[in-house]
């Protein structure tokens, strides 16, 4: 084992880092985590935004908009956990109020009751502006149940993580979903479009027959994969070796449950694979492919997207180099940052309760 492309979910991420760590093994995650330190995980490199990037663009959105204080609606472990608390330390940064967290059990227990209980608790709150920070098992039963409790009507003001663009990506906008979902906003990973990215999802479609679709987690596993095999072929083009040494030290610890770190091995080409991966600089299907010295994603960016009857409607961009805007990222790279307030914008919204008339 030289390399590990995965894992789904931070508390698994977390697990293989620290395995990664032992090993000298890089782990590639390709889904939005939260931010993992280098300093722990030196073996770790995450190859989408991550969700500090996601929660800066909501807080900027609800500054945007003027909002004083807003209610979060989140599943209860560390992932959505620790994107919430970033939530909050933004929000107060720019002198708004995260006023209520209100907690969902995790996905492989939460129910019907629990979720309209949370719902009946937020409803009583004086914030109607919610942030729902969730899966997709979860997040479309928020939705259902909220309109059920006359929570999606006027007045009211959602904005869904990227778990929404990834449900309607699979599942589309239906008759059922657009009523549930009308007036929504919601953030979806910014893919620009490049002749590269229509000639695999061509080839995809031909190869699948159309049964299998592509979403935007398979363009980014695809170009995880092509960053891996670059850094193998220049690891073998400067002579590397595959090889791996026992440490008696790691005998028997174990990190994650069943696993014995016993019957694995250090890799000793992990260091050089590792710098090989941290210098990627390729064009891939998700646009330009690198790190900044952090070890972030260059140019993380994310659509501003609003559900409008059976439609995704495009509000404008948000991009960690000029923020708010309805110009597209790669557009304004070239450009000198200009984060000021008077430089930020987005199209009209349309609200719960189809008005283009801000909720106050």
């Amino acid at each position: 084992m030289v390399a590990v492309i995965g894992p789904y979910g931070t508390v698994m991420g977390h697990a293989f880092s620290s395995l990664a760590s032992e090993l000298q093994v890089p782990v590639l995650s390709y889904t939005s985590l939260d931010v993992l330190s280098p300093l722990q995980y030196p073996y770790h490199i995450q190859t989408a935004p991550n969700d500090l990037y996601q929660m800066t663009a909501i807080a900027e959105m609800i500054s945007y908009f003027s909002y004083r204080e807003v209610t979060a609606i989140y599943t209860d472990d560390e992932q959505y956990r620790n994107g919430i608390y970033k939530l909050g330390e933004l929000l107060s940064q720019k002198r708004r109020k995260l006023s209520y967290k209100a907690t969902l059990p995790p996905v492989s227990r939460v129910t019907w009751q629990d979720i309209y209980n949370v719902l009946v608790k937020v409803r009583s709150m004086e914030s109607r502006v919610v942030v729902v920070h969730t899966c997709l098992k979860t997040g479309p039963l928020v939705f259902e149940i909220a309109k059920r409790l006359g929570m999606t009507k006027k007045g009211y003001v959602w904005i869904a993580t990227t778990w929404l663009s990834t449900f309607l990506e699979s599942d589309g906008i239906s008759s059922e979903n657009a009523s549930v979902l009308q007036g929504i906003l919601a953030l979806q990973p910014h893919i620009p479009e490049s002749n590269k990215k229509r000639e695999f999802e061509r080839r995809w479609k031909n190869l699948s027959n159309g049964s299998v679709g592509l979403n935007l987690d398979g363009l980014y596993a695809y170009d995880t994969v092509q960053m891996v095999a670059h850094a193998l072929d220049k690891f073998f083009n400067e002579g590397g070796k595959v090889s791996f040494t026992n440490e008696s030290h790691i005998s028997g610890l174990k990190i994650i449950k069943g696993w014995t770190l016993g019957a694995f091995r250090i890799f000793d080409g992990g260091k050089q694979l590792l710098t090989n991966l941290l210098q990627t600089n390729m064009s891939g299907l998700t646009g330009p492919v690198g790190f900044n010295p952090d070890r972030s994603v260059i140019h993380p960016s994310y659509d501003i997207v609003n559900v409008v009857g059976n439609q995704i409607s495009l509000l404008g961009y948000w991009s960690n180099h000029s923020g708010l805007s309805v110009q597209s990222p790669e557009t304004l790279y070239a450009k000198p940052s200009n984060r000021s307030s008077s430089n930020q914008h987005l199209t009209s919204v349309v609200w719960p309760g189809n008005t283009t008339d801000r909720p106050r």
